[in-house]
């Protein structure tokens, strides 16, 4: 028997328990008897027992997957920790070739040198493709069309509204609510298109 038969026989014999003792005609409730107690109490047990079963079962099989799994993110934190080393020092190698190049660019640029050539290496300017970048001090994005942008909403920096009073709660459900901050003001404004909804997680010790 699977944990899903046993869940769904649970279910079902609530549901029955629920017709059995109500009348639908008048809606109200009738006592168990002796006989349906008893009945009750050996399904009880047995479905206990097969649950227990199977959750144990279930239990050694996430114990054995999660030992796995902490290994593997401790393999992967190693690979991580080998990983920044490489790139620090590729990051220096890369600043140090980037400064001899430098030495060059500024040796031509100062000569006013467009190529040069030698029995080793050749060197000259092309153009490069142009790009677009903010104006500091001038750029606004509430003056450029949505199709030039890209905007992410930050949960980070929500919570940290929220931790420091700036944005808080209200009108809502204990798991859902939604977000208002004080206007130039003084009044309430809802923080509009923005959810803000918790959950609950299974803890397994």
């Amino acid at each position: 028997m699977t944990i899903f038969n046993i869940v769904g026989d649970c279910r079902a014999l609530e549901i029955l328990i629920e017709s059995e003792l109500e009348n639908p005609e008048t809606g109200e409730t009738r006592e168990f008897t002796d006989e349906e107690i008893a009945d009750f109490l050996v399904w009880v047990k047995e479905n206990e027992e097969n649950l227990e079963t199977k959750f144990n079962s279930i239990y050694k099989v996430y114990r054995n997957l999660k030992a796995e799994a902490d290994i593997a993110e401790a393999e992967k934190a190693t690979l991580k920790a080998e990983i920044d080393r490489l790139g620090k020092r590729a990051k220096a190698r890369v600043n140090n070739a980037g400064r001899a190049k430098g030495l060059i660019e500024y040796a031509m640029t100062v000569l006013k040198m467009k190529k040069f050539k030698s029995a080793i290496f050749s060197a000259g300017f092309q153009a490069t493709r142009k790009t677009a970048k903010p104006i500091e001090g001038f750029f606004n994005p509430d003056k450029i069309p949505v199709e030039f942008l890209s905007r992410e909403l930050s949960s980070s920096a929500i919570n940290k509204a929220i931790a420091e009073g700036r944005l808080y709660e209200k009108d809502g459900t204990e798991n859902r609510t939604k977000l208002f901050y004080k206007d130039d003001s003084g009044q309430d404004e809802q923080l509009k298109g923005v959810s803000y909804m918790g959950g609950e997680t299974l803890v397994v010790r």
